[in-house]
């Protein structure tokens, strides 16, 4: 199976990742209630462990939705990972700088695990109020700029 997805610096692993879509696509196929009910609750809680170089995350997490939609289940379609992970970016020739983001952003999965609603709030503000700057060789800005606003709407 070969898969269109973008390999970045941190994403799934991709030999997992073209097994548990290869599985699930049988199980579309199939009309074996059984198996498309088993593989359902698989895609709900993957076991996919994060690479050096690996698929994208969002662009596999957003695969995986459309899977669990096609093959008629509505868990987890819309909740939160289950263990917050380092955001992955795309290195453009002029992004956001690296240390800037990884920083912000590091600290905002602290705060998303967090119960302390002070930490949360804080941290939803500094996201709120982040101007990273533009360099040479950066993070793509436009992926920055969602991921920020997912972790405001995650920690509001």
């Amino acid at each position: 199976m070969t898969s269109d997805f973008t390999v970045v610096l941190r994403g799934y692993d991709r030999g997992g990742v073209d097994r548990l879509l290869a599985q699930t696509d049988a199980a579309l196929a199939s009309t074996d209630e059984a198996l498309r009910a088993s593989v359902s609750r698989l895609l709900q809680a993957p076991d996919l462990v994060v690479v050096l170089r690996g698929y994208a995350r969002d662009q596999v997490d957003d695969a995986i939705r459309e899977r669990l939609r096609r093959l008629g289940s509505t868990a987890g379609l819309e909740t939160e990972p289950r263990d917050p992970v380092p955001a992955s970016f795309v290195v453009v020739l002029r992004g956001y700088d690296m240390a800037e983001v990884d920083a912000m952003y590091g600290r905002a999965e602290v705060a998303i695990r967090s119960d302390d609603p002070f930490v949360r709030a804080s941290t939803r503000d500094a996201l709120r109020a982040a101007n990273f700057r533009v360099r040479i060789r950066g993070y793509d800005r436009a992926q920055v700029d969602r991921a920020v606003q997912d972790a405001v709407r995650r920690l509001s």
